[in-house]
């Protein structure tokens, strides 16, 4: 038995944040490459954009700060898996050479 999974693609964690006295609502996403501060790219949107517009701006930043050549650029991959029934989800990100690897269930490898 293993303390990882046998299989795993990136995530991008997307989360609402409500408003506040200066800011209206508005969704946050974050792609953790570490522990660092500088091995995360952030980025939000409006509450009206969605949370499937932040996952492709923290995507875009990551693209943008770690792969300038646009060689092997990552995307989103497939949908969303709701963490808590609304305020919170997770996006599989990474290279399209990943798009295999998401149909597979664990006892397929």
């Amino acid at each position: 038995m293993s303390s990882h999974p046998l299989r795993y693609v990136p995530g991008c964690s997307v989360e609402y944040r409500g408003p506040t006295n200066t800011q209206g609502g508005k969704w946050a996403a974050v792609i953790k490459r570490g522990r660092d501060r500088a091995d995360q790219y952030r980025a939000t949107v409006p509450f009206t954009d969605g949370p499937d517009a932040a996952a492709r701006a923290a995507v875009d930043r990551f693209n943008a700060e770690l792969i300038p050549d646009g060689l092997g650029r990552w995307k989103v991959l497939g949908a969303a898996l709701s963490m808590d029934g609304g305020d919170r989800y997770a996006y599989p990100v990474g290279p399209a050479n990943l798009c295999p690897v998401l149909p597979l269930t664990v006892s397929e490898v």
